[in-house]
Order: structure tokens, then sequence, then C-alpha cells
């Protein structure tokens, strides 16, 4: 694909991305390896079955909406081409688009696409310089290769997901948890394809790329790196493990703490160096909690008397008014949200760009800020919206659509 001229990408509004054509095989948390691709401004093909589409689609539906907020979100910016790939006809129409495209995204258990002709040998015989992006939840290898499993379990193999014990003490899933693995992966699966296809375009050798989220989840738990750093050098002879002292007193207390206010909302205050525990006490007029701590102490730990001093103090103003004096004071300190508060935040709706998407919807922009200005992906589209337009540059003529399409091989826009 050629390059653009200088000329051609003077506007208001650009895509870096516009010289990158993308195809993604994909379904669930790895789409949105594309989508961030897309947000980036490069082309992206989806390949979805044509009866329901995506799962992204279905998957947390509420009611009245069309699709759920899921789709909105990770298949924006895509041309949706409807196609059976469990049919010979269907695989075979995937395959010719290889060829057209930079970067292939695959997001569904290994040898999924193999079955299909789509091997990474057979993809570079197809596009020798092709970059495919292969994004699953244990990996290529190992003995979880073929395991199913979904996102907060990628996380419990981490370490990152704690268990809670309900009211008879039996072990539950935490009820709001984070989503660490399905989260970073396709954020570190988008930059590393890039990488990559800058490499491919310079050598014209292909790449292949195979992100685990359990990998990612567990390369996010430093609490991993730091045991396993401390035991490879105790085996080395240079640092003994520490030794665990069952009747060692409790370590002392964090002061990173969240108080409640007088108007019920909490306030997180974070002064966990010393300058800024200075300047906590100094603002609420408690000088005498500075004698609690060792003058020498850079990071300052807690104890009960800075706790009940604080708890009692921040129950005498308003959050708003808190956030304004510490703010002065330059203290760190930040309000802690509902999901449903957060876009109300003064600061957050500075910083967030809202999308228009279906049945009067929105959909975050993404919150990459450039200048030049980013331009606005596409909303995510309707099953088979652009499948008559991609599979014209294989070749597909209308008749052979119309034929495909009673067939049940592919969708076009106007089927219902």
């Amino acid at each position: 694909m050629p390059r653009k001229k200088k000329s051609d990408v003077d506007a208001a509004e650009v895509r870096f991305l516009d010289d990158v054509r993308v195809l993604e095989i994909a379904s669930l948390s790895p789409t949105q390896v594309a989508m961030h691709l897309a947000d980036l401004g490069a082309e992206v093909i989806k390949i979805e079955p044509p009866k329901r589409g995506d799962a992204t689609r279905i998957i947390g539906t509420k009611p009245g909406f069309n699709d759920a907020g899921m789709h909105r979100r990770w298949n924006r910016g895509k041309k949706s081409v409807a196609v059976d790939t469990r049919t010979p006809e269907g695989a075979a129409l995937v395959r010719q688009l290889v060829p057209l495209v930079d970067i292939v995204v695959e997001g569904f258990r290994p040898g999924t696409l193999a079955k299909m002709g789509l091997s990474f040998p057979e993809m570079v015989e197809l596009n020798p310089d092709i970059v495919v992006v292969a994004m699953s939840g244990f990996g290529q290898t190992g003995p979880y290769r073929d395991l199913p499993s979904h996102g907060i379990g990628f996380d419990a193999v981490a370490g990152l997901s704690g268990i809670e014990d309900d009211e008879d003490g039996r072990p539950r899933v935490p009820t709001n948890h984070v989503y660490h693995g399905a989260l970073m992966t396709p954020l570190l699966a988008a930059t590393s394809a890039i990488a990559a296809l800058s490499w491919s375009r310079r050598t014209g050798k292909p790449v292949y790329l195979d992100l685990a989220q359990a990998d990612v989840a567990a390369y996010a738990n430093y609490n991993v790196e730091d045991a396993v750093a401390e035991k490879r050098s105790a085996e080395a002879g240079e640092v003994p493990l520490p030794v665990v002292d069952p009747d060692a007193p409790p370590a002392p207390r964090s002061t990173m703490q969240a108080y409640r206010t007088r108007d019920g909302k909490v306030l997180m205050i974070m002064t966990l160096e010393r300058k800024f525990f200075v300047r906590l006490a100094e603002t609420v007029g408690r000088d005498d909690l500075l004698a609690t701590i060792p003058e020498d102490q850079y990071m300052v730990r807690g104890n009960k008397q800075i706790d009940d001093a604080l708890l009692e103090i921040m129950a005498t103003k308003d959050l708003a008014e808190w956030m304004e004096i510490f703010s002065t004071a330059d203290v760190p300190v930040v309000p802690v949200h509902q999901s449903s508060d957060v876009a109300d935040d003064p600061h957050l709706q500075t910083r967030f760009r809202w999308l228009s998407a279906d049945q009067g919807t929105v959909t975050m922009k993404s919150p990459v800020i450039s200048e030049p200005v980013l331009a606005d992906p596409i909303p995510a589209q309707p099953i088979g919206q652009h499948t008559a337009e991609v599979l014209a540059d294989i070749g597909v003529d209308a008749d052979e659509l119309a034929r495909l399409a009673e067939a049940g091989i592919i969708r076009l826009a106007d089927q219902s």
C-alpha cells in the first residue's frame, strides 16, 4: 500500500494508521485489538457469523436495546463482513482477503484458523510480509492451551483475582472485579502489532505474535515477579529469603486511606511521602500529628492516632470543599466514585469525548488526545453492512453475492 504524501494529510482530523488494513477474525475480548487499531485510523474488516454476528453483540444486552454496549465499543470503526467460515466456500472467501491486508487479528482458541486453511505458514504463502496477532486465553503452547475460560479466569491463574467468602464461608468470585488480562492484552497486542508492522515493512518478512491473557495478567501482577526474584536471588546465594514470623506485629497502617465526608461521599487521601503528609497536617490544623512519625521517614507509615483524627476531620466538610482545599494546598487526594458518578466528575468531564452510537446511545472515544486531532471512528455497524463492498475487492460480483447470500454463506446489509 503506498505511503501517504504530505499533501494527503493536511487535514483538521487525521487517521494515524490510514495506510494500514486489518482483517479481524475474532470474538469477545480479542476484538479489542482491532478496536484500538481502528481508533488510531486503521481500516478494519471484521469477519463475523451471518446469523447472530459476533458474540459481543449479544452478551450483556439490556432490555430495549438492539445490541450490547460491548459491541458498541469493541466493534466501532470496523467494516462488518458476514461470512460463515465453517463452510468451505466461506473459508475460501476469507483466505482471498489475506493478501489485501497488513495485519490479521486472530481471536479464537488455538487451532481454529488452521481448520480454515489459515495457519500462519498458509497465511505467509498468501501474503509474505503479513503480521498475524493471535490473542487467546492461555497462548499457543502449554498444558492450558486448549482450555476454555473467561476473563476472570485469566486473572485467577495469575494471582490477580481474590476470592470473597459468603455468609456460609464458601469461596465466591468477587463481584466488582476489573479484568486485567482481558483489557491489557488487547492494548499490548495492538502496540506490538504496530511495531511488528514497522519492522515487517522495512524487512519484507512476516511476523507472528502470540499473546495470552493469562500471561499478561501475570505480567501485570508485580508480586509474582518480586516473589520469583527473591527466590532466585536466594538460590544464587545472594540474598536470603525473608523469614516470616507468625508472631510479628501487623504491618504499619498506610497513609493512603479513604474517609467519608460530611455529605456522605468518600475521599481518598494519598500522603505516602512525608512532604505531602506535612502539607496535610498543616492544612487541617493538626501539626501535632507530625510528632507521631519519625522525622527521617521518607515514606510515611500511618497509625491509629492519625487515622482517628482524619476520620473525624474529614466528616466536617463536604467532598467538594475538601477537594478545593487540598488542591490549593497540593495534597494528593481524589474522590472515590461509583461507576455511575464517573462521567459527572468535574475533571473527567473536561477530558471525556463521546461518540454517537445506535439508538441515541454513546460510546467513549479513545482517551488518546492528540494534535492534530484523531478522526472519530465510525459507529459499530449492522451485521454484514460491508459484505458486498469488501468482497467486491476480491472479484465477487452481484450475481455471486446473491447466490452466496441465498445459500446462507454470507449476509448482505439488507438481509434481516
